[in-house]
């Protein structure tokens, strides 16, 4: 693959309504036996989905979409000649931050609970119990928890993400890869296995002055890591405009492919098709936006009240501001306000509807004013049902994502490690697990009267509690078990020891 090959990808579409229930253009195959609906839509780029979630990028900052105001005011100059003159009136503008809410809420019940992790061994042994310990210290000693956020903050923002793993002196090591850092990432699977065979990364380097200077693409395959470079045309030598002759795009290799240490491509990747989490809603928060505007500047032009003189003899002092300090008329003349309808109550119900609208599309929940104290775990998880539904789905999308990331860390730590074998032969389950607002205490309840009646063992309830337990907490517990038994046992042969002293003392006393 040359690299315009490489640098391509699935774009991000938003369907349009042309040709809906008209059979699209009627368009024919071939054999004529067939109709294809051609189904048009919008590309949108993944600096769109910036745009969209920094309220300063939104379309109502865009005097093209939302006018400012010309007017007219007629000027009277020094000898009595009239003309109009031109003044733009900027109309107020009010971006809110709805994207950023909801990406924050979406990440919270898909990360706010730790990757689940248990041996998928009814009897294992100690030595395995003791790899499974390691791979949990080292999964939280190498931040993979930090990892997967942050590849799915990346996916919940901009589309996709991914998650590159390294070893350098043999120390594993990973590097998520984002739009928000300015990388511009190209995956390529196997057409028949869906297996990830190339994966390419594009970032650029600048000047001071904000110049594009360098651009750097990245190549990781199943066993290299190969690195080109393309020069901005001012900043090219005289060898790389040589070069550059011969190779028409103008990358030039730097270095020779270094292997990677990795059987397989190293990368994790994840890309959600529908885009930005928000996308559903962002229609809705755009004509709340317009909406919201639009009522301020109502209230800007009609929520004051209106002055009005009638009379030939009215004079007024103003103060610096501009405010009426003294008004003097004649007996006949009249002053008072103009009581205007306000056109807010008007907007309300539409604000309150598309507002409302643009949390139950993104299944985010508003937090509910709650009136007592602790609600339990099944009235907790009513009321946040929307988000938590959406959690479950998120849940299933994201598995695939974190068995990459599963096995890039399994095989770079082991290296790390010394024990491949030992790690890879492990019997492990993971998965993700939704996370919803509820009571600690009456979780730990639930636990201990599972483990009171028998159907959940001590091993599962205290891996089950993270918040108190830690990764070899079992061991512990064992070891502290074993420490009692051993003072027990200590405890009856001193206390045989002594009364068979005292045995022995009172025969000879007799004796």
């Amino acid at each position: 693959m040359n690299t315009r090959e490489i640098k391509v990808k699935k774009p991000w579409r938003r369907i349009k309504p042309q040709g809906y229930m008209s059979n699209g253009n009627s368009l024919l195959t071939i054999d004529n036996t067939e109709h294809i609906d051609s189904l048009q839509s919008n590309t949108v780029t993944q600096a769109d989905f910036l745009r969209e979630f920094y309220p300063s990028g939104h379309t109502i900052n865009d005097p093209m979409v939302y006018p400012n105001i010309f007017r007219a005011e007629e000027i009277t100059d020094e000898n009595g000649n009239t003309r109009l003159q031109y003044y733009e009136e900027h109309v107020p503008r009010y971006a809110f931050a709805f994207q950023q809410i909801i990406a924050i809420k979406q990440l919270v019940h898909l990360c706010g609970n730790d990757v689940q992790k248990e041996l998928n061994s009814s009897s294992p042994t100690d030595k395995e119990r003791q790899t499974y310990s390691m791979i949990c210290d080292g999964w939280l000693k190498k931040d993979m928890e930090v990892a997967f956020y942050e590849v799915a903050k990346s996916v919940k923002t901009l589309g996709d993400g991914a998650m590159v793993g390294y070893l350098h002196n043999n120390k594993f090591g990973f590097k998520t890869l984002s739009y928000f850092n300015g990388d511009l990432i190209y995956p390529h699977y196997d057409s028949i296995t869906g297996e990830l065979i190339l994966f390419a990364r594009c970032y650029f380097d600048y000047d001071d002055e904000g110049n594009f200077t360098t651009e750097w693409l990245e190549i990781w395959d199943k066993s290299h890591l190969t690195r080109l470079k393309r020069t901005s045309n001012k900043n090219k030598s005289f060898k790389e405009r040589i070069l550059g002759l011969f190779n028409l795009d103008g990358y030039v290799i730097v270095g020779k492919p270094q292997p990677h240490g990795f059987p397989f491509v190293p990368v994790a990747y994840m890309r959600d098709d529908n885009g930005p989490c928000w996308s559903a809603s962002q229609d809705s928060i755009e004509g709340y936006e317009m909406s919201f505007s639009q009522m301020a500047h109502n209230n800007q032009a009609y929520g004051e009240p209106i002055l009005y003189l009638q009379g030939e003899n009215v004079a007024m002092q103003h103060d610096v501001n501009g405010t009426i300090k003294t008004l003097t008329m004649g007996t006949d003349d009249k002053a008072g306000y103009l009581s205007s309808q306000s056109a807010s109550e008007s907007y309300m119900k539409q604000l309150e509807t598309l507002y409302k609208m643009i949390y139950e599309q993104s299944f985010a929940v508003i937090p509910p004013e709650l009136r007592s104290g602790d609600l339990p775990a099944a009235a907790l998880k009513i009321l946040y049902s929307p988000a938590y539904e959406k959690a479950i789905c998120d849940c299933a999308e994201y598995q695939s994502f974190l068995n990459q990331m599963v096995e890039i860390f399994i095989h770079g730590y082991g290296i790390e490690m010394k024990k491949s074998i030992d790690f890879k032969n492990l019997p492990l389950k993971w998965w993700l697990k939704p996370y919803v607002h509820v009571n600690t205490t009456s979780l730990v309840t639930d636990l201990a009267t599972c483990v009171q009646n028998g159907f959940v063992s001590k091993e599962t309830a205290s891996e089950r509690i993270q918040e108190y337990a830690t990764t070899g907490e079992w061991d512990r517990i064992m070891k502290e078990y074993k420490q009692k038994q051993e003072a027990d046992l200590l405890y009856e042969i001193e206390t045989i020891k002594s009364s068979q002293q005292v045995s022995q003392q009172e025969s000879d006393n007799k004796e």
